[in-house]
């Protein structure tokens, strides 16, 4: 088989079809490939809030993150342990990690004004 030229992109097809004698031809066609799904990437702080279907993280982080949320959030994404692939091997001390001291000044703010809003309006708790 002789293949054909591509000029402008002709529809032609690469192979002529036809064989040289009146002998039928067998054609064996075997193709590998790697099995490719459409996927996207966003950021721990962008999937906040969201339920997802499938999670790829990667749980080695960079060595000045202290941030709890950077470990938490990704995990806590799907609903079930099947729908999450971890990327590769990690430390585990990623979960030992203690919160920051902003961090835990924002959660001492935050419960100073609970307890403020539960004693000015105590109908609201029940």
């Amino acid at each position: 088989m002789k293949p054909h030229k591509f000029l402008h992109f002709a529809t032609e097809p690469v192979f002529d079809k036809k064989p040289k004698s009146n002998q039928k031809t067998i054609l064996s066609i075997k193709r590998s490939a790697l099995p490719l799904v459409p996927a996207y990437c966003i950021t721990t702080h962008k999937s906040q809030g969201q339920t997802l279907s499938k999670v790829v993280i990667d749980l080695k982080l960079p060595n000045e993150t202290d941030d709890i949320a950077a470990v938490y959030v990704p995990l806590a994404r799907v609903k079930r342990l099947l729908d999450l692939a971890i990327l590769r091997p990690f430390d585990y001390k990623v979960f030992l990690m203690k919160p920051s001291k902003s961090q835990i000044t924002e959660m001492e703010r935050l419960d100073q004004l609970f307890l403020n809003i539960r004693s000015r309006f105590p109908e609201w708790f029940h």
